[in-house]
């Protein structure tokens, strides 16, 4: 039997599977221990000793459901690209926990996106592998503190304060997040000040706490927000109407320290192909005729969000077309461009293709890889007459090659996906304005 099918129950089973592994696999113990320890359903071998050593789990409440988060990310600089995966494993699923529309009610959660039943997608592309990895960590810490209190977070704001007065809030708070019981239909306020601003205003808190008749708890576990710089988690509750504390910092303690970019144990990987969850594999084989498209952001498959000045978000591709590309589908549509400014049906369309090909070549390109002249010269600056009343049919046939041309450019160095279609879409539109034009 291998090893990879062992399931253990206890912290002696977990040491034996680690070192079984550890031979299998020729890694260092402590790796051996940790992937034991995911193979019995926590997250590490320290998740494992904090949970187990003080008594067996009742079995509802073993860590047994495995949730991906991901989290996409490119430097525009270098052009190095990459994904970030982070395993974890909680007690419910995930959608037990939250529902997809409550992600938005937590800032670590708010870009994240259902992508399965047991993966999380953030919707933007980061600029970076830390920016990545600090987002899916955000949303981990979250997940944890969710899966330990069954709590949901909440836009309630007005729930939590004395009087339901937000100018009642407590002094020095900072980082704060909403969390409601479903079954009490309580609230709670999670505080996460910076520590050395907390203890520097404890005074201040403790009178707001008398003077409101609420409770102050700091449990051992450092909280979500930013652990790693020195941001500390506070529980406030109204003494009488909240949720009592205790009992939930009892179940934050028992989880392990906080994630964070520093202790890393994630999947780091390209960005294609675009990560399938074993789970979102298995639903999509259950769909006949169906397939899903693998991996989308915003909703849109191979694309990424950018913000256009004075328009707004917009979409592009994921990836760069090789600047000298760039400059050959240029002098394509600017060679139609000179000849069509009285054909309408083809000026307007090549013109906006070229505005938006500019869009993206200034998005793909750093100033040091792509200067301002150099980008001006790609799609604009063109030369020649451009007040053609009419043209040959042998000028059509050229012009509509051109076009043609350039769409088989950008299919070859584009990933499909509905800006790049919207813009083919354009081309044909203009190739039918132009061979119908005499």
């Amino acid at each position: 039997m291998s090893s990879e099918a062992i399931r253990p129950t206890t912290l002696e089973g977990i040491k034996r599977l680690a070192k079984s592994l550890k031979v299998e696999r020729g890694v260092q113990h402590v790796q051996a221990l940790d992937a034991a320890s995911q193979a019995a359903g926590f997250q590490n071998f320290r998740h494992a000793g904090n949970t187990l050593r003080t008594g067996p789990a009742p079995e509802q409440e073993i860590h047994r459901y495995r949730v991906f988060l991901t989290a996409y990310w490119e430097q525009r600089e270098s052009g190095a690209s990459g994904r970030e995966t982070l395993t974890i494993w909680l007690s419910l699923p995930w959608t037990n926990l939250i529902t997809p529309l409550q992600l938005k009610n937590h800032r670590a959660l708010a870009g994240f996106r259902n992508d399965g039943p047991d993966h999380l997608v953030h919707e933007r592309q980061q600029n970076s592998q830390s920016h990545a990895r600090n987002y899916v960590c955000a949303a981990a810490r979250v997940f944890y503190f969710m899966d330990a209190t069954k709590l949901q977070p909440s836009q309630g704001y007005s729930r939590v304060f004395p009087g339901g007065n937000s100018i009642n809030v407590i002094p020095g708070h900072d980082h704060d997040s909403v969390w409601y019981d479903r079954k009490t239909r309580r609230y709670l306020f999670a505080d996460e000040p910076y520590e050395g601003a907390a203890e520097g205003r404890k005074p201040e808190r403790e009178a707001w706490a008398k003077q409101h008749g609420f409770v102050i708890v700091r449990p051992e576990w450092a909280g979500m927000y930013a652990p790693d710089i020195g941001s500390r988690l506070y529980l406030v509750a109204d003494k009488t109407k909240g949720i009592p504390l205790s009992p939930v910092a009892a179940a934050l303690n028992m989880l392990p320290a906080p994630i964070n970019e520093s202790t890393w144990n994630g999947e780091s990987a390209p960005m294609k192909p675009f990560f399938v969850s074993p789970g979102t594999a298995a639903k999509d084989a259950a769909v006949k005729d169906k397939p899903k498209t693998p991996y989308k952001l915003n909703g849109q498959r191979n694309s990424v969000e950018y913000v256009q000045t004075f328009v707004g978000p917009q979409r592009r591709p994921v990836g760069r077309m090789p600047i000298e590309t760039h400059a050959e589908v240029g002098r394509l549509l600017k060679s139609v461009l000179v000849v069509a400014y009285n054909r309408k049906g083809v000026y307007k369309r090549i013109n906006s293709i070229r505005c938006e090909l500019d869009e993206w070549a200034m998005r793909e390109y750093s100033n040091d890889e792509l200067s301002l002249e150099q980008l001006n010269k790609l799609y604009y600056q063109e030369s020649g007459t451009m007040f053609s009343r009419s043209i040959t049919e042998s000028e059509r046939k050229r012009h509509a090659e051109s076009l043609a041309q350039v769409k088989k450019i950008l299919g070859k160095h584009y990933p499909d996906c509905s800006p790049l279609r919207m813009l083919l879409k354009k081309v044909d539109a203009a190739v039918g304005s132009l061979t119908s034009w005499t």
